[in-house]
């Protein structure tokens, strides 16, 4: 699909979280919500990051949009006991003084361990030494890592799962390709056997059929996420 152009100004202040959920297939009931980032221009014209975030390159504004998003979704849910995860990039990991802000804002933050951040598994690879030091210093807080995307891209994920993130969050692709691809049941299955080893929550994202979800239930996966059950919306859904 091609990227629509922004015609419209672009400020931090237009942009706003959505919130899609992760499902615990369990009880049925949301675990937690990602946070996600969408510009609302005057006209209410919504937009992906795809296509905005040149623009805040442009204007040296994208070391913003983490601390942006990351205070208004603390807002949001500070007085509700709903846990939930916002997405860091590589500069996010090499930035200390947004890490240090980070910090700042748990140490007061009621029941701050409701709160992850989420990194690609790509990112993650490229960024080991980054994404450890990055673990060192949120712990204490109680902050916790995802890892997203996993078996998107090549390199040894148990590397990752040795580290003492929170969950990961298995590509769309993985389980649609899972009963026709040895190769990719091989990956999944021992990616959930580690997992399941280290305490590690697994989530099958982009689940966006009825097939793949009962695909997800014959599997010992225990959470869910994708446009069968909700896009990311303006305000929460309920389960």
């Amino acid at each position: 699909m091609p990227i629509r152009e922004v015609t419209e100004g672009v400020a931090l202040d237009n942009i706003v979280p959505y919130f899609q959920p992760i499902l615990d297939l369990q009880n049925q009931r949301v675990w937690r919500y990602e946070c996600l980032a969408r510009l609302i221009t005057q006209s209410d014209k919504t937009f992906l990051p795809s296509e905005f975030l040149y623009l805040l390159e442009r204007n040296n504004h994208v070391h913003e949009l983490t601390e942006t998003m990351f205070c208004q979704s603390a807002k949001y849910f500070e007085e509700v006991n709903m846990p939930w995860n916002i997405n860091l990039d590589a500069t996010d990991l090499a930035n200390n003084t947004l890490t240090q802000k980070l910090m700042a804002h748990l140490a007061n933050y009621p029941n701050a361990h409701r709160v992850s951040v989420e990194v690609s598994a790509s990112t993650a690879m490229k960024n080991l030494r980054q994404l450890e030091t990055f673990l060192d210093r949120s712990l204490h807080s109680g902050l916790g890592v995802f890892i997203d995307n996993v078996g998107n891209s090549p390199g040894n994920i148990k590397t990752l799962l040795n580290l003492p993130i929170r969950g990961i969050k298995l590509a769309g692709g993985l389980i649609r390709h899972y009963g026709a691809h040895s190769e990719v049941r091989e990956f999944v299955d021992n990616v959930l056997t580690l997992s399941h080893e280290r305490s590690i929550s697994v989530v099958a994202e982009h689940i966006e059929t009825e097939a793949e979800l009962e695909q997800v239930r014959q599997l010992p996966i225990r959470y869910a996420q994708g446009y069968l059950f909700s896009r990311p919306a303006p305000t929460p859904t309920r389960h």
